[in-house]
């Protein structure tokens, strides 16, 4: 499904939605005869535009809550990547802050609507007017605390990838700085992705698609670039972190485990071995998901250091791929790979 979060967009600030409402509203007329009394002019004149106004708030409150869907109903993927990005409490408790003031916004137009049912002279329809219009700022006011919160946390949450259940995904995992980022760049539709060379570069999911050709259509397959995870224990782990774990837990059915046999991503091998093994041993089914071992920056590697890693490995050179995800070289290999396996 596409992300649920896509719809959420812009959310106003309250100073915006004021002055929204009250152009609105002081553009709007009554129909009165033109023969009716200026006190009746008067009175259905000023409550149109304290009606009208209302009806402005009230819409677009419900627009922002009806943005958000309801996070508890989202596939566990979104709910729980959700909850890594946001404090779910705090965006439940903000929305319903929102939806609190509908009410009372209600019965502010009740009241006047009264008072100006009672009033003698046509002056004092203006003065209800004016005074409706202060508690309604006076109302909004208080939620710009609330509205730019809202705002601020949209766009983690847009940023959330699509995932087509329909379609297999390859998930990319591996030490910071393995080279994750600049394979998927590299084999994928996606060429907008940040690659540095510095670890933590990739903060969140990040999506792209790989395509085989077949003699009648077309095979789409979803890539998965993944933060760098850290080996330590779950409880330790960061958000960021987490959202790695996630996928590899809930929407893998293949894993590319990507290693740096040379020091430049600053993590030992030892290291990144404990990952490989708690990665296989927790998030392949008992080996339902196959696991591919990339050896990453061939150009920096000495045949020592591969060897090394391989024997610590216990393969074959028959059992990993040897690659320079920045130049692509060997990448052509990988990409066969993915052919073989999806064709048929």
């Amino acid at each position: 499904m596409k992300n649920p979060f896509l719809s959420f967009s812009h959310v106003p600030n309250s100073k915006e939605l004021l002055d929204i409402a009250f152009k609105r509203a002081m553009k709007s007329s009554a129909q009165v005869s033109k023969n009716a009394p200026i006190l009746l002019k008067a009175k259905k004149k000023e409550f149109k535009r304290i009606k009208v106004a209302i009806e402005e708030f009230v819409e677009r409150i419900l627009k922002i809550i009806k943005k958000v869907p309801i996070i508890d109903a989202l596939p566990d993927f979104y709910k729980e990547l959700a909850s890594l990005l946001v404090d779910v409490d705090e965006l439940k408790l903000t929305l319903g802050r929102l939806n609190g003031i509908l009410p009372i916004l209600h019965q502010l137009e009740r009241e006047s609507s009264k008072k100006l049912s009672q009033i003698e002279a046509p002056k004092d329809a203006d003065r209800i007017r004016r005074a409706a219009f202060g508690r309604i700022s006076s109302i909004i006011n208080k939620q710009n605390k609330n509205l730019e919160y809202l705002n601020s946390v949209r766009g983690r949450l847009r940023e959330i990838p699509s995932i087509d259940d329909s379609l297999h995904c390859i998930v990319v995992a591996g030490y910071p700085n393995v080279g994750k980022s600049s394979f998927v760049k590299q084999i994928s539709t996606n060429k907008k992705i940040e690659v540095q060379e510095y670890p933590f570069t990739t903060k969140k999911l990040i999506m792209g698609h790989f395509d085989i050709e077949r003699r009648f259509d077309k095979i789409k397959l979803q890539l998965l670039d993944t933060p760098g995870i850290l080996d330590r224990p779950m409880s330790k782990r960061n958000n960021i972190e987490l959202q790695a774990i996630l996928a590899l837990r809930l929407i893998s059915d293949l894993i590319f485990f990507v290693f740096d046999p040379t020091p430049a991503c600053g993590y030992s091998i030892d290291s990144q071995l404990d990952l490989f093994l708690e990665v296989k041993n927790n998030f392949t089914k008992e080996g339902e998901i196959q696991m591919v071992i990339i050896f990453n920056k061939m150009d920096l590697a000495s045949s020592e250091e591969i060897k090394y890693l391989r024997d610590i490995l216990n393969i074959t050179e028959k059992d990993y791929f040897l690659t320079n995800a920045l130049s692509g070289e060997n990448l052509e290999l990988l990409k066969e790979f993915l052919t073989n396996r999806y064709s048929t």
